[in-house]
């Protein structure tokens, strides 16, 4: 049978308790402790992440919606300025013709209390400046997009001519210069230019070179002259018209007033 020494026994557990208190102490209290706040500090790093993503997350949605508003007001702002500048453009014409008729309606109270041969001598003066007084206004607010649109109806225009003036144009430049002499006030874009030549090529049925003169005068639109022919789409032709036609007016008004008063 064996024999113990129970001391030696005993001695051997005390030293393995006392080495079990001295590593718990010394090495693995300090090893849970770096543990714990190494994983704090790894919890704590994924929850930074977290928030940064939701974050940006957040960030980049703010963007996506202020492009979204910017657009929507720049496109407002455009459609806007675009509307008020054909606003403008229509309230020009109409407050011109307001001042023309005004103006006329007081020639002719005017003419009926002067002598018919007075007035007979004076009012085309008179009409050639309220012309230019009326063509300084609206040239002071006459836009690009103004301009543009004049030329774009005059080539609609083209297009849209009936096939005996057609014919017409054909036979004027059949034994001429293949060359158009054009004058605009404002020089002519590249796309307007080739659309131009390609517009008057096809009224003569033949390649037409430009020959482009620049004339502020005419305000905006422009004046195409094939031969002998003049296509005219210019806001100084328009008052010109306007023109002829209130001194047209006079002349009737004169003519009935010296046949009421003979």
């Amino acid at each position: 049978m064996l024999a113990l020494d129970w001391r030696t026994v005993l001695f051997q557990i005390i030293n393995f308790a006392v080495l079990v208190v001295i590593l718990n102490y010394l090495v693995f209290r300090p090893l849970r402790r770096k543990l714990n706040e190494r994983s704090g500090d790894v919890a704590n790093a994924l929850q930074n992440a977290r928030d940064q993503e939701a974050e940006a997350v957040q960030l980049r949605a703010t963007w996506e919606s202020r492009m979204a508003e910017i657009e929507l007001e720049r496109e407002d702002i455009l459609s806007q300025a675009k509307r008020q500048a054909e606003a403008r453009t229509a309230e020009l014409y109409r407050e011109t013709r307001q001042r023309l008729d005004l103006i006329t309606e007081q020639m002719r109270r005017d003419v009926q209390r002067q002598r018919s041969e007075v007035v007979s001598e004076h009012f085309d003066e008179m009409l050639d400046t309220i012309i230019e007084l009326s063509a300084n206004v609206v040239q002071s607010v006459t836009t690009r997009r103004a301009h543009d649109d004049l030329v774009n109806n005059l080539l609609a225009q083209v297009y849209q001519m009936p096939q005996d003036q057609v014919d017409a144009y054909r036979r004027v430049m059949a034994g001429r210069m293949p060359t158009a002499f054009v004058t605009t006030p404002v020089t002519l874009s590249p796309e307007q230019t080739r659309n131009l030549t390609d517009t008057v090529s096809s009224l003569a049925d033949r390649r037409i070179e430009l020959q482009v003169s620049v004339d502020p005068a005419l305000i905006a639109g422009i004046q195409v002259r094939l031969g002998d022919r003049l296509l005219d789409n210019s806001i100084r032709n328009q008052l010109g018209r306007v023109r002829s036609r209130v001194s047209q007016e006079l002349v009737e008004h004169l003519s009935l007033e010296e046949r009421d008063a003979g």
